[in-house]
């Protein structure tokens, strides 16, 4: 009973291994995924067909291997020019390998498997009993009567006798070629062995040869480790006449003075050095603090915040009604409407002045990052910053009289649109009902 099927560089598979289940295994799944190529790489290792595109695409050899029951291993190996087998009994270390043995494999092999097929008599095509073709059913179903009575026939004792007789016949002429191949062999050798007669005189000089290499490997060894200790020797000999020359130096000296401890000393000296460094950063910050002045009082600014917060409501609408002009670009076209002049110019009116307002705006945030002037001293190089200053504040009174301007103007055209919507009372676009109110919040859907 087969247990694992292993395909290396076969067909479409890189390396893949089937596990076998006890009873019956089905392999299932899309086309073009491989599962012919288990069957036919099966069919390979038992009939060793001709050589087809088994190897794939990029390697030098295809392998497939069933591993048996019993621990026995059949490999099948298909090399571009030939095919040969290994065959691995249960425990061994090596294999036994078959090449150049025909078309058929070899009897081993055959025992082994067990996968044989049924010789027909009759120049009839042999008949597969294990493995099956692709579409095709069952091996004698799409048959003849004929071929079904030969394969009975064949499967009877006399088939059985006339099969024995043709395995021993083979095993008989595989024995006597077997037999002549050993002979070759043996004269070869024994031709090998004349022309080794001189080996005892070699192996003699060998051993003398031997010897004296142990002996120089010993030397070779010693006289490094001889050379190492004389010259620590010589440096210990050296090393000793400059301590017994220092050592006399030393007799004629004196035992010198104690020292005292230098600790807090150093300390006092880091922690004075701190402290400079701390009074010239305290005498750095007092020079640039010295001219400025104290910070003005900051201006009401809720007129502003709410003229901002109005503004950003604008912009926020604006950006809401670009997004569903966006939305509604793949729409159908709309019916032809009716005469909305009026409400384009008050919608570019308004869209100007939203414009306006969002530059008031900005300049505005710029104004109100400048404080009230420091106090003028008398000194002649502040005469041009306080020009300037006066400049500033002029401007500023300007932008807050024209901000107030458009805030009336503003005012102005919402009451004008919402004049416009209450007259007409609904889209002339889309006929809803329109609100002056939600028309110009933009809460109703329409883009004023």
């Amino acid at each position: 009973m087969i247990k694992q099927i292993v395909l290396e560089n076969f067909m479409a598979h890189e390396r893949t291994e089937l596990t076998l289940g006890p009873g019956v295994t089905a392999l299932t799944g899309p086309n073009n995924t491989g599962k012919s190529a288990v069957v036919e790489g099966l069919r390979c290792v038992a009939t060793n067909p001709m050589p087809r595109n088994y190897i794939r695409h990029g390697a030098k050899e295809a392998r497939v291997t069933v591993e048996l029951e019993d621990g026995t291993r059949v490999v099948w190996i298909r090399k571009k020019a030939s095919a040969g087998y290994e065959l691995w009994a249960p425990g061994a270390e090596e294999a036994q390998e078959y090449w150049k043995f025909g078309r058929k494999p070899p009897e081993d092999v055959l025992a082994a498997l067990r996968l044989d097929v049924i010789e027909m008599e009759g120049n009839k095509d042999d008949i597969d009993v294990h493995i099956g073709n692709q579409r095709d059913p069952i091996f004698l179903l799409n048959r003849p009567d004929s071929d079904a009575a030969l394969f009975f026939a064949a499967s009877s004792e006399s088939a059985h006798l006339l099969a024995m007789q043709n395995l021993l016949k083979r095993r008989t002429q595989d024995a006597n070629r077997r037999e002549r191949e050993l002979d070759g062999r043996l004269k070869a050798v024994e031709t090998e062995l004349d022309e080794l007669s001189l080996l005892p005189d070699i192996a003699v000089g060998l051993e003398s040869v031997r010897e004296l290499e142990a002996t120089a490997k010993v030397l070779q060894t010693t006289i490094p480790a001889l050379e190492t200790q004389l010259s620590r020797l010589a440096g210990t000999e050296a090393a000793l006449d400059r301590c017994q020359a220092t050592a006399t130096v030393y007799k004629g000296l004196c035992e010198p003075p104690k020292t005292n401890d230098i600790k807090p000393l150093n300390e006092l000296i880091q922690r004075m050095g701190r402290i400079g460094e701390t009074l010239d950063r305290a005498r750095k910050i007092g020079e640039a603090l010295a001219p400025v002045s104290a910070p003005s009082a900051p201006f009401d600014t809720v007129r502003l915040a709410t003229l901002y917060n109005r503004l950003q409501h604008l912009d926020d609408a604006r950006h809401k009604a670009d997004a569903r002009d966006a939305v509604l670009v793949g729409l159908q076209p709309m019916p032809t409407p009716g005469n909305t002049d009026h409400l384009a110019e008050l919608k570019e009116l308004l869209n100007k002045t939203t414009a306006h307002l969002t530059e008031v705006k900005q300049t505005w945030d710029v104004l109100r990052s400048i404080g009230e002037p420091p106090e003028v001293r008398a000194d002649s190089r502040l005469e041009a910053l306080v020009a300037d200053i006066r400049g500033l504040t002029a401007g500023r009174q300007q932008s807050e009289s024209h901000l107030n301007a458009l805030e009336k103007q503003l005012r102005s055209v919402r009451e004008s649109i919402s004049v416009t919507v209450d007259a007409l009372g609904h889209c002339p676009t889309c006929g809803a009902d329109l609100n002056s109110e939600a028309f110009l919040d933009q809460e109703d859907g329409h883009v004023a």
